[in-house]
């Protein structure tokens, strides 16, 4: 071990004499600093803006006069996703998604207010987070530092020495990779600050994502660090060296997620957003309009209801029918709209399995999706986001249904365009809308996203193992 120790101090060393080692060093701590700070304002930025919207929002909506319970159906509420305190680090897909939803009768809107549509192409590569730094543009550094530990000492005619004094090349190899790897948990602390920081009032077991997710991290980047040092120990020359591990950052960090995603996209095609809709129309369209009492789909509701009430007419119903038919139909509208949506999620998480394949051809597949998994910024948490919105949309919306039947007669319903008087006997009291709860999203559990992130996690395990086996075989071709 003290051998190992002395090979790994003496690698530093020489980085620290070493004008383009030293010039990575500082570039690596400074890009990660500022990542994390540029991160820090950005998130933030956007969490006061959604808090601040919402309470817009709720405010507006409480401030309604009397109204008629279905203008009010119709008038619909926005509700705002709030930012994960983790997103920070790994903004994940919230930049590609929406962050708020209108919610209405009848409908089940999409989530707008995308920020990567309203920044170009270029949100598309990877917003500069902690993240993006240490995914994509810390293992560049590391090579740039590490790609020539070993071949240095072959072309300096120094590798026999210190093989002819006794220095195995596993020690020699482990040395090197130790030096490496202090670097690379160099590039992890800035990280690691800004988390603690942002998880400073943690219900949700975020503190422990952090853990979970830093490691990770050093996982992944041990990868590299093996990788880059198994290498250069394999080449002869620090030229063929640095083009071979250029030519595998290329293709693993740059290349392999956007064929990860084209080939998902092509192997699960998804519907058109105007095909869904016009099939969520037709269906809906079949089951009848819940506006029109005497719409045959109704025709069986009307007999049984009568025949529970053990009455005559709708009129002699102890509530307003014409509600009553609001409130039936909106759960039969509900439950086309959660089939739709349900098929949508499933296809989007069949798209999503089969791009996570890939992580078995590159470890940048496999952290991308284990961190957004942690940071709850992943598919997951904004279909989580989606379902809670649609549950509070139906209970808003069934709400005003059922003051529709409880506040006013059936014959003052339909005679509610007679005039201003008859408009006025069918408004409710605003106190109604005041008293709505406002929404509030409580994330998923740190267990549901390490759930998520495992199967990512287990990729990395088989990557850090691939790597070592490289490293130990590159040392035995050092005597060779």
């Amino acid at each position: 071990m003290g051998a190992i120790i002395l090979i790994a101090t003496d690698e530093l060393r020489f980085w620290r004499r070493s004008k383009i080692a030293w010039t990575v060093l500082v570039t690596l701590l400074l890009v990660s600093t500022c990542a994390a700070l540029v991160s820090n304002v950005e998130v933030s930025r956007r969490a006061e803006e959604r808090l601040a919207q919402q309470a817009e929002a709720d405010a507006i909506f409480q401030a309604q006069p009397d109204r008629h319970p279905h203008r009010m159906v119709h008038y619909g509420h926005y509700v705002y996703r709030a930012a994960s305190p983790l997103a920070v680090i790994d903004s994940g897909i919230d930049s590609m998604v929406g962050t708020s939803i209108f919610l209405e009768g009848h409908r089940q809107n999409s989530a707008t207010f995308a920020a990567a549509r309203e920044t170009g192409l270029l949100a598309r590569f990877g917003s500069f987070s902690p993240a993006f730094v240490l995914q994509a543009l810390a293992p560049l550094l590391l090579i740039i530092c590490g790609f020539a530990s070993v071949t240095r000492e072959k072309e300096n005619k120094t590798l026999y020495q210190l093989i002819g004094q006794g220095v195995s090349g596993n020690k020699l190899v482990f040395g090197k990779s130790l030096a490496l790897w202090v670097v690379a948990l160099l590039a992890i602390l800035p990280l690691l600050f800004l988390g603690f920081s942002s998880t400073g009032s943690d219900n949700f077991g975020f503190r422990q994502s952090l853990y979970s997710m830093t490691f990770g991290y050093l996982i992944y980047l041990s990868v590299w660090v093996l990788l880059i040092v198994s290498v250069s120990a394999l080449l002869r020359t620090s030229a063929q060296s640095l083009s071979v591990l250029l030519g595998l950052w290329i293709v693993t960090v740059v290349l392999m997620p956007r064929i990860a995603s084209e080939y998902a996209s092509a192997s699960a095609p998804s519907p058109s957003q105007i095909e869904t809709n016009l099939r969520i129309a037709e269906t809906m369209r079949a089951g009848g309009d819940s506006h029109d009492i005497e719409d045959n789909a109704f025709v069986d509701l009307r007999s049984v209801t009568l025949a529970e009430y053990n009455v005559e007419s709708i009129e002699d119903l102890p509530f307003n029918y014409r509600g009553f038919v609001a409130l039936r139909g909106e759960e039969a509208d509900t439950e086309v709209l959660k089939q739709f949506a349900q098929e949508r999620m499933s296809q989007e998480l069949r798209q999503k399995s089969i791009a996570d394949s890939f992580s078995l051809f590159s470890p940048v597949v496999a952290i991308r999706s284990f961190s957004m998994a942690l940071a709850g910024t992943a598919l997951q948490d904004h279909h989580h986001f989606l379902r809670a919105a649609e549950d509070y949309r139906f209970n808003m919306v069934q709400t005003f249904n059922r003051l529709q039947m409880s506040e006013m007669t059936l014959a003052e319903d339909l005679a509610r365009n007679d005039g201003d008087e008859a408009g006025r006997n069918t408004r409710v009291n605003s106190s109604n809308w005041a008293e709505m709860p406002v929404f509030e999203l409580r994330p998923l559990d740190h267990t549901q996203r390490w759930g998520a992130a495992s199967s990512s996690g287990f990729a990395m395990g088989l990557w850090l193992i691939v790597a070592f086996g490289l490293l130990l075989l590159s040392s035995r071709q050092l005597r060779s």
